[in-house]
């Protein structure tokens, strides 16, 4: 009975895992060709490729500031001796945030922080209607644009999918090594002075 629902439920998360990833890259590829037939509002007041690229560099910074929360607050109850000389960014990175309230600085920074990026993913990214037309996309039917593209679920689950749920559980599993690149400190930064 035991080896029969161990592959239920085997099966079961392979089929999430399926879905869920099918509906990724259909939403990334929604995404990008909204772009590049001018939908969106970067898009279309810029070039595509500049927003594409905006786009790409935001979710990037987005995974490393949610990623970089899930990484210190995970650390605050581990001996940073323990990793002094393993990982010294990362202990250069916990001893600044750990000394007096700067623990709560950061965390309110890196909220302003995040409503920024995610504000910047969306001016890149959702789709804005600037013809009488509506939205089209591909020839693809109207209700499928209408679920996806207008109502905005293709970017809920991009900014969700790629910039904070993987980067978070990352964090999680990996506080360490998650903080020991230069490009934490930097991004630290600009939370931590508000």
């Amino acid at each position: 009975m035991k080896a029969s629902s161990t592959k239920a439920s085997s099966a079961c998360r392979m089929i999430k895992y399926s879905y869920s990833s099918i509906l990724l890259v259909f939403s990334i590829i929604l995404i990008i060709g909204n772009m590049f037939q001018l939908q969106t509002r970067l898009a279309h007041d810029s070039k595509p490729y500049v927003a594409l690229i905006v786009m790409l560099l935001a979710i990037i910074w987005l995974t490393m500031v949610e990623g970089g929360q899930g990484a210190l607050v995970g650390l605050g109850p581990v001996d940073p001796k323990l990793y002094k000389d393993s990982h010294p960014m990362t202990h250069r990175c916990t001893s600044i945030i750990y000394k007096g309230d700067n623990l709560d600085r950061y965390l309110l920074g890196r909220q302003f922080m995040v409503i920024l990026i995610v504000f910047v993913v969306e001016l890149c990214g959702a789709t804005h209607s600037f013809e009488e037309t509506g939205v089209e996309l591909w020839g693809m039917p109207n209700w499928l644009v209408t679920i996806f593209l207008v109502s905005g679920v293709s970017m809920i689950l991009f900014t969700c999918m790629v910039g904070q749920l993987n980067s978070e559980i990352i964090s999680c599993h990996y506080m360490l090594d998650y903080r020991k690149c230069h490009c934490s400190l930097v991004l630290f930064l600009p939370t931590w002075y508000h």
